[in-house]
């Protein structure tokens, strides 16, 4: 199907829409680790000595209600598994591989979206994309700076709470998101750690897995100033810009 581009974000940013028949997700397979998306270090094992991840149950709060498992199917008839952050009613970030891999077909063709899922409870629903976006620089370049996207729902969450996405370069940041080698990704799990900066990345020892790609990197916990998409100790996130954030927010 045809991107349909806005003109004045054509530079920064590429659309798709989703075709209406949209393939089935068997949920019951990708609760396996295998279905993880391996290209390059995308999922290198990212654990980072002892593991100090904390298990969150609390989804009915924020930030947690706003952080969403992703179940998705790929062109390549593969299934896969992320993570999103809500940053309004329809509209959520996450990894750009999440969205669009070249290595596994293009744009993902069915994208499951589960707002503060905690073990088999849905306390939100359940929503489809139905609309996908990821930048120029991942589309064209695959450039790990630029590996972001983001997902239009097909009817807004049943909540009115949101990550408020800046630009800021905190010390100190908490990664939120579903880690497939815990719990088979089925809980969101949490960790804070001190950041480096480094030509446009968030790099930290925070302990992460496959499956947390498109978390969002929280400072004061509901600030977002990042999109974690790697791992490989030390984990990293890209930095939020301008054009990204205007770009969801207008479409």
């Amino acid at each position: 199907m045809a991107e349909v581009l806005a003109p004045e974000r054509e530079k920064e940013l590429v659309f798709h829409r989703m075709n209406d028949e949209k393939q089935t997700i068997d949920e019951k397979e990708i609760t396996l680790q295998s279905w993880i998306e391996r290209d390059e270090d995308l999922t290198n094992e990212s654990v980072c000595g002892i593991d100090q991840r904390q298990k969150v149950l609390a989804t009915l709060q924020m930030p947690y209600m706003a952080i969403c498992k992703l179940y998705m199917k790929a062109l390549n008839g593969l299934n896969y598994v992320g993570s999103g952050w809500l940053v309004a009613g329809d509209r959520l970030y996450t990894a750009g591989h999440c969205v669009y891999n070249k290595g596994t077909g293009g744009w993902k063709t069915s994208i499951i979206v589960i707002p503060g899922k905690c073990g088999y409870s849905e306390p939100y629903g359940r929503y489809e994309a139905i609309e996908l976006m990821a930048t120029r620089g991942w589309i064209d370049d695959t450039s790990p700076r630029y590996d972001m996207g983001a997902i239009k729902l097909n009817k807004p969450v049943s909540h009115n709470s949101f990550i408020t996405p800046v630009l800021e370069d905190p010390n100190i940041a908490e990664i939120c998101g579903y880690p497939a080698d815990r719990d088979n990704g089925i809980f969101q799990y949490k960790m804070s750690d001190t950041l480096v900066k480094e030509n446009g990345r968030f790099l930290y020892q925070a302990d992460t897995f496959g499956g947390q790609s498109g978390s969002p990197l929280l400072r004061n916990r509901c600030i977002g100033v990042g999109i974690h998409n790697y791992g490989g100790c030390p984990n990293k996130s890209s930095d939020l810009y301008q054009e990204f954030i205007d770009g969801v927010a207008q479409w």
